[in-house]
């Protein structure tokens, strides 16, 4: 299994590409994978989505029941990672944009779990949950001051993607933010 960022971002764009084409929500598409009897949240699918390299030597434990639930082959997401062109391995039903294709409007919304990835590294390797914060703060008034007409919302989903462990739940301060952007934006 390889661990190229770049081959997990391009398989984490035809899973989102190809979710989008069928009309599914995230929540959705979990809910297609828990009816086949696996285990995934609709947060776990924006990770594979936004192409989190694993950690651990082997392909997340979602990743198979994902693909499976759009209706992919056994071994497609082994031979996109391997390199093959997400296009030809799907049969040519879907077109994975590449990152030279994107507006910097969706550039900017991809690299969001990498942002927030980062200021979580920060605080483990010792700077302030302050400090943190502040940057985030930064982060979501650069994002709000871009003109996309879903500025209003940029707090939401921007609190929304920040990563936490698996199984430790939302942090306290990420609650908090959570609610204050659904008060702000109601």
């Amino acid at each position: 299994m390889t661990h190229d960022p770049e081959m997990w971002a391009v398989l984490g764009r035809a899973l989102r590409s190809d979710r989008e084409r069928q009309g599914l929500t995230r929540e959705q598409l979990a809910e297609r994978v828990r009816e086949r009897g696996g285990q995934i949240s609709a947060r776990s699918i924006g990770s594979l989505e936004a192409g989190v390299v694993p950690k651990r030597g082997t392909k997340p434990p979602s990743l198979e029941p994902t693909a499976a639930a759009l209706g992919w082959g056994a071994g497609w997401t082994d031979r996109i990672l391997a390199g093959e062109d997400p296009g030809a391995v799907l049969g040519g039903e879907m077109q994975v944009m590449a990152r030279s294709e994107m507006t910097p409007h969706q550039l900017m919304l991809e690299l969001l779990p990498d942002v927030y990835e980062f200021g979580r590294l920060a605080v483990q390797a010792g700077a302030s949950a302050e400090a943190r914060d502040r940057f985030e703060a930064a982060v979501q008034q650069l994002l709000a001051a871009v003109p996309s007409g879903r500025a209003g919302r940029a707090g939401l989903a921007l609190a929304a993607y920040r990563p936490h462990a698996a199984g430790e739940g939302v942090p306290a301060d990420d609650a908090a933010r959570i609610r204050d952007a659904l008060n702000r934006d109601s």
